[in-house]
């Protein structure tokens, strides 16, 4: 039998089985702080998995928390902080003249020819949101009340750079303009217009290069006169003082030589770092490297990595350039003795979900990225979550490691005495010959999908009201129809995307279930936003209050939002403190 006939008879299953819910839970109810479970008690049957921004999420709380998270799941994000940081600087502030437009991954991109996905007002506003996360290590801020604006910056005062000269600061304390890609194409044509201020770059004007038509603040050329500006006005990035990186790694090491010229390059302008001595970094790359999952587990021995299981997948044409993050995290796993399984693509069914034995597992698809709102609902929210989807089978394939990561599960709706939901697929040719004639139990067959709205005073920045954040939680059927304590997995979405965008995960989830493919396990769809659209689920560097645009400012402490307000309360109040110990 053909998958799309087993897909569609587990589908029309499940639309009948729906008939059968009568209900469970409230929708947008409010859930005040309370008491937290034993949480260390639970860690077995706790996991946490995120998708491209939440990925990171979910692999830098995960490994902070071993004590909480037996499992980590993390689907395509940036893992590695060191890789990001050398592929903002050499990729994505680039600005080289440059006439052949790159195109596949691994191409040379530039500031002006950047990838097609996700467009190029988005990856502006990840670059803010990152930002805010973690501080701005390309431009020296030196004042703390003042750590946002480019144009706050050390060398917007000095407008000096050894790659720029003299250079001068636009009148817009925001900085020049991008954005406007109409066509998503990654390029700025020239019927284009920007609309999107950049806020976090500094912009090198009257660069001598740079001259051609002006648009938001930035001269920019059409070298070839085909109707894509190839070139524009410089962006200053101090990442570091000058050395010479002679495998292009963007750190210095111990054979590589540098100026002691400060990070601006320029001799005598007396900037950070200038003359001391030693070889000196933006003091925010320290912020990123603190929240860099990478780095934390190369310092964790083998043994204590064992205490977890760790799911990991990635597109082999990730348009960020994340395959090789994960490379470089397999390479440290292997480096410790630990063994980490790998596959390439995906072969799950609804009705035959994976069971993988490994502890450490990597799946590549041949794909580019996928976790960005902006770019990515369509299949999420609209797409057969039992398809060709790629989304929708990297859950598959997700769960069915979760599944193996949960010892003796609770399967079935509840009572499988009552019910048995098993199909035989053999023979069967058209979907005529498809028998549902199907005897409902009286219990509940589906599960609840509920919104609340979670109590965050981690959040608040002083008096006034209560900060709530919403929550989407999935209770499956045997939350209702026994007493049993569940796994729960705590899943965080990608840059831009809501709890509300995963509710369709219950409809799979409740058909997995009454098949016996996979356990009763409860979902919790986390928040991801932050000032702006994406708060990488850390606490923040920069006050969200310096960022304009922002009308409602929190603490920015996003983390701690997640760990000591939604977990506890969840726990303790949405699932009645039954999390499996």
């Amino acid at each position: 039998m053909t998958r799309l006939y087993r897909s569609l008879v587990l589908t029309a299953a499940l639309v009948v089985a729906a008939g059968c819910k009568s209900g469970g839970g409230g929708e947008d109810e409010f859930v005040a702080p309370g008491s937290p479970p034993a949480a260390e008690e639970s860690r077995e049957f706790r996991a946490i998995a995120g998708i491209s921004m939440g990925a990171y999420g979910a692999l830098n709380i995960g490994s902070k928390h071993p004590e909480l998270f037996g499992t980590i799941a993390s689907l395509g994000g940036p893992v590695d902080m060191t890789e990001l940081l050398r592929q903002i600087e050499q990729d994505g502030l680039e600005v080289k003249a440059q006439v052949e437009i790159p195109e596949e991954v691994g191409d040379d991109f530039t500031f002006d020819h950047a990838p097609s996905y996700p467009d190029r007002g988005t990856r502006m506003t990840m670059l803010q949101d990152l930002v805010l996360a973690f501080g701005n290590p390309f431009l020296h801020h030196a004042d703390p009340a003042r750590q946002y604006l480019a144009s706050d910056s050390e060398p917007a005062r000095l407008l000096v750079d050894d790659a720029f000269g003299q250079f001068q600061l636009l009148p817009d304390p925001r900085g020049f303009l991008d954005g406007g890609d109409d066509n998503r194409d990654g390029l700025r044509q020239t019927d284009e217009i920007p609309n999107k201020p950049t806020d976090v770059l500094l912009l090198a004007s009257g660069a001598p290069e740079t001259i051609g038509v002006e648009l938001g603040g930035r001269s920019l050329v059409d070298l070839d006169d085909d109707g894509v500006f190839d070139v524009g006005d410089g962006i200053v990035v101090n990442f570091s003082e000058p050395f010479a990186d002679t495998n292009a790694n963007g750190v210095l090491d111990a054979s590589e030589v540098f100026a002691d010229s400060g990070l601006d390059g320029v001799t005598g302008s007396g900037d950070f770092g200038e003359g001391n001595g030693v070889f000196d970094y933006d003091p925010d790359r320290a912020n990123w490297l603190a929240e860099d999952p990478l780095s934390r587990i190369a310092a964790r021995s083998a043994a204590d990595l064992s205490t977890q299981r760790l799911y990991m997948d990635v597109g082999v044409r990730d348009e960020f350039g994340l395959a090789l993050h994960y490379d470089n995290l397999v390479e440290v796993l292997r480096s410790k003795g630990l063994v980490v399984g790998e596959r390439d693509g995906f072969s799950e069914d609804c009705d035959d979900l994976p069971d993988p034995d490994e502890q450490f597992l990597l799946v590549r698809y041949d794909e580019g990225h996928i976790g960005v709102e902006s770019v990515d609902p369509d299949d999420l929210i609209d797409g057969n979550p039992c398809g060709d989807d790629t989304v929708w089978q990297r859950f598959l394939s997700m769960l069915g490691f979760l599944d193996e990561s949960f010892p003796d599960g609770v399967y079935g709706s509840g009572d499988d005495d009552d019910f048995d939901f098993d199909f035989d697929f053999d023979g069967i040719d058209d979907i005529d010959d498809i028998d549902l004639d199907i005897d409902f139990p009286d219990f509940e067959l589906r599960g609840d999908v509920s919104s609340f709205r979670v109590a965050s005073p981690s959040l608040q920045t002083g008096a006034g009201a209560t900060v709530t954040r919403e929550v989407v939680v999935y209770r499956p059927p045997a939350f209702f129809n026994t007493d049993d304590s569940l796994p729960v997995v705590y899943f965080l979405g990608g840059h831009g995307q809501e709890p509300d965008d995963f509710v369709r995960v219950g409809d799979l989830l409740d058909l997995l279930i009454n098949i016996g493919e996979l356990q009763n396990m409860v979902f919790v769809f986390l928040p991801g936003q932050g000032g702006r659209e994406g708060s990488f689920y850390v606490n923040h560097v920069v006050p969200e209050a310096q960022a304009p645009e922002i009308l409602a400012p929190t603490s920015g402490r996003y983390e701690d939002s997640i760990l000591v307000d939604l977990i506890p309360a969840i726990e303790d109040q949405v699932l009645d403190g039954r999390v499996r110990q």
